[in-house]
Formats: C-alpha cells, structure tokens, sequence
C-alpha cells in the first residue's frame, strides 16, 4: 500500500514538473512569476526561462519513468537528490526584492513532499518476483 501511494505521488510530482517546464518554454513570463519572480515589462530575453523549462522537464520525466517502471530505490535517490532544487529555488525566490514567505511558500511545499516520499521509499523492502532466486552474499570459501 504504502510503496504505490509513493509511487503514485511520486508519478503526479513528475507530471507536476513536466507541466511547469512547458509552462516554462510556452509562456516564460507566467512561468516567471509562478516561480515567484518578477520580471521587468521591458524584458525579453528569455535564455534562462528555457533552460530552467528543460531542467524542470528532464526532472519530471526521470520521475514519471522510475515510479511507471516500478524503480523504487532509483526514485527514492532521484526525489531524495532532487530536493536539493527547490531548496535552491527558495533561495533565490527570497532573494528578490519582491521577495515573501508566500511566494517561497510552493518550493517549501516541494522540499516537504520530495523528501519524506524519497524516505518512504528507501525504507520499503524491495519485492523480488516469485520463482526468482536472491544472488548469494559474497562469501569467502570455506577451507
């Protein structure tokens, strides 16, 4: 029970990023600011809108593939590595002149998702399909 409701919150987590990466390259500004962070109506140069767009679209997809597939301790890793993101993302969003508990508010809420998803997974014990045989410890010989 508790290995598919991670898996599965897990899976919507990636289609979460996957949608903001789009949202990232379709619509820079609303992605901007979603992010929290407000940029001048005269700007438009959008270079690191699109390679925070694709970050955020490789991210989802590694989720979604690794939770699809059933990959518990790769996506206990990605979830747990992967938290490190929004710490950083919280980091800059309150360094703004713009800057609110508010607006940090939905990376603290990632970093409180990510990180207790990425511990329930590394502590479920792993399935082994019936009929398959566990490889033997590495043991030395006996004399």
């Amino acid at each position: 029970m508790r290995r598919s409701l991670s898996r599965s919150l897990s899976l919507l987590i990636g289609l979460g990023m996957i949608f903001l990466g789009l949202r990232f390259l379709l619509a820079p500004r609303l992605g901007a600011e979603g992010f929290g962070v407000f940029l001048p109506a005269t700007d438009t140069h959008y270079a690191f809108h699109y390679a925070k767009g694709i970050r955020d679209i490789f991210s989802g997809l590694l989720l979604v593939v690794f939770a699809s597939l059933g990959y518990d301790r790769p996506l206990a890793w990605v979830l747990l590595l992967g938290a490190l993101v929004p710490c950083v993302d919280a980091a800059i969003v309150l360094s703004q002149p713009t800057a609110s508990l508010a607006l940090a508010m939905p990376h603290f809420v990632a970093i409180g998702l990510l990180l207790p998803l990425a511990f329930s997974l590394f502590t479920v014990r792993p399935t082994t399909p019936a009929g398959t045989q566990q490889p033997a410890l590495l043991a030395r010989p006996a004399l």
